[in-house]
């Protein structure tokens, strides 16, 4: 009886601990200053609302973009799935869409408890601590009012038909000015940019722009359009930027006085010297726009088409492939479960590698233990091995007729060959295992530096203090090899999450699953992705779950990783 007394209040505690945040509103509303109030309103009203007047503003973005993804759905399935129009045995969409709003109200009385706990530790009158978003627009705004205040006061000052005439000069000719002053290089390298970009946007880059809105046209395929859409629109944001920047330079040195006559050999020395960070960085930033940022944009905006490879042929059809993907019962069932297999695999793929490593290194490093060199040779050889070539292998081994089937006949284990590769159990059990064969030594190499460089001391002063090995390897080893290796988790957690090799040259995602659509049933999000592709030329599928891969794998590692003492307690451990 008083285990079921301290059961209940337990779950009472848990289940209206955070309601009880609401009492401190009133309070805390009344104490709090004009930006505090509107980050609590902001609060109460969208999910993450709290974190745009802070610098979480990532955070916001993710909360914000989760709460209309929750809202969505629920406005989509609501009255449907509680009516009885919609159901489906294996999927329990009631189950599923009662835990989702369940979870959406629980954390988001969590996010006003945590908010009304913030604004509470900020006195009335003090500046908010977290306001990186508000510092910015106030910044941009003060700026901008200097400016025209300078503006202004250079048109009154002098003889104002000269003055007003070089302040408009860059906005009709750029280098006129820089002319003026003798900055001759500065003076040709504008001219030639507004003479070449100019043309290049009046003659090709306004009809291309035309044609990225149709996208269907007559005389060239629509990826060409989709493409010199982008190419134009990228060299009116090249042309605006250099276009403003003059105009602030020449308005600046206009109000001031400086005339920055500077040789073009002092602008070059000065890349080579002060500016050198900026120099060096200068190709790795061209080679991130043309071989990351621009396909990455490309693949998000074929989501938003009807491209099915099919045909060159295409329009923009909006969210239409993300209402399929949600609305069709089997689209939605095949998200799911290709999901949730995912974030399956991801774990245990991302932990089982970690502890064991972790172990066979304590085990190679404890003391007693000889031929350690010989131990770790023989799992770097494993490691060394080229990783397609120890997954062939492997895919050979459990086959229908393999090695393995062969030595479990001939010694009377079974009586008939095991289909390891044909039931899902089975394969994903054996993915994850061939999974550990792979990833444990470069983990075991990994931790055995970490461990090595943990203080003996600490483990001195625990067995003084009476500690047992377990204690010991609890309290002392494991925090710090977590505070260490954090990243390195985030890391392999969000590369298994996109593990292509492993599941693609063990499984090609077989065997079929039952009820999923064009996905089998060892399926990650990734081959999935390729498999859409590859074999049913859904281009605009394959994006829309591209997306959702990157959503996913951004949101868990920002969240996860800013609550981790490696981000919160830096340079703090010792």
């Amino acid at each position: 009886m008083q285990t079921l007394h301290s059961l209940t209040r337990f779950v009472l505690k848990k289940l209206f601990g955070h309601f009880s945040a609401y009492r401190f509103v009133r309070t805390a509303f009344e104490d709090a200053g004009l930006r505090q109030r509107a980050s609590l309103c902001l609060s109460c009203l969208v999910y993450g609302g709290g974190d745009l007047l802070s610098k979480k503003w990532d955070l916001a973005i993710v909360k914000a973009l989760f709460m209309g993804l929750v809202f969505w759905i629920a406005s989509l399935y609501a009255v449907p799935v509680y009516s009885g129009a919609i159901e489906h045995a294996a999927f329990n969409m009631r189950v599923w869409l009662t835990g989702l709003m369940v979870f959406y109200l629980y954390l988001h009385t969590r996010h006003i408890r945590d908010t009304i706990i913030e604004t509470r530790t900020v006195k009335k009158g003090d500046p908010y601590r977290h306001s990186l978003l508000r510092r910015g627009i106030l910044k941009l705004w003060v700026v901008s009012r200097q400016g025209v205040a300078r503006y202004l006061a250079t048109l009154r000052a002098g003889k104002v038909n000269k003055t007003l005439f070089w302040l408009l000069s860059p906005y009709i000719i750029m280098g006129l000015y820089q002319a003026k002053t003798r900055q001759w290089h500065k003076a040709v390298l504008l001219v030639l940019i507004q003479g070449t970009l100019l043309s290049y946007i009046l003659s090709v880059g306004v009809l291309d722009i035309l044609d990225f809105v149709a996208l269907d046209t007559d005389f060239r395929p629509s990826t060409f359009n989709l493409v010199y859409g982008f190419m134009a629109l990228f060299a009116v944001c090249l042309y605006m930027s250099v276009y403003v920047y003059n105009i602030v330079n020449v308005t600046r040195q206009i109000s001031t006085g400086q005339l920055g006559n500077t040789a073009l050999r002092d602008d070059l020395r000065a890349l080579r010297d002060e500016r050198l960070p900026l120099t060096l960085l200068s190709l790795p930033v061209i080679g991130v726009m043309g071989f990351t940022i621009i396909p990455l944009i490309f693949m998000i905006s074929i989501a938003f088409t009807s491209y099915t490879g099919a045909s060159l042929e295409f329009r923009w059809q909006g969210f239409e492939i993300f209402r399929r993907l949600i609305m069709i019962e089997d689209n939605l069932y095949t998200l799911v479960a290709v999901v949730r297999w995912t974030l399956i695999w991801a774990v245990l793929a991302t932990f089982t590698n970690y502890f064991g490593g972790i172990m066979l290194s304590l085990l190679i490093n404890k003391k007693g233990v000889r031929g350690k060199k010989v131990w770790r040779t023989i799992f770097i050889i494993t490691m060394a091995t080229p990783q397609f070539v120890s997954l062939l292998i492997m895919n050979q081994m459990f086959a229908y007729e393999g090695p393995v089937n062969q030595f479990l006949l001939n010694v009377g284990l079974i009586n008939e060959n095991i289909n390891f590769w044909g039931n899902q159990l089975r394969a994903r059990t054996l993915i994850i295992i061939v999974n550990m064969w792979v990833g444990i030594p470069y983990l075991m190499l990994l931790t055995s530096g970490i461990l090595m460089n943990i203080p003996e001391d600490l483990y001195e002063a625990a067995r003084i203090e009476g500690a047992s090995k377990v204690q010991a390897f609890l309290k002392i080893t494991m925090p710090y090899m977590f505070y260490i290796t954090t990243p390195l988790l985030l890391m392999q957690f969000i590369g298994n999450m996109n593990n292509f090799n492993v599941i693609y040259l063990l499984t090609q995602g077989r065997p079929y699953g039952v009820g999923l659509e064009n996905a089998g049933g060892t399926d990650i999000l990734i081959t999935w992705l390729y498999q859409l592709t590859r074999t049913h030329r859904m281009y605009n599928l394959s994006a829309a779950i591209g997306i959702i891969i990157f959503v996913l794998s951004a949101s868990i590692s920002i969240s996860i990783y800013r609550k981790t003492a490696a981000y919160s307690k830096e340079g703090e451990f010792s």
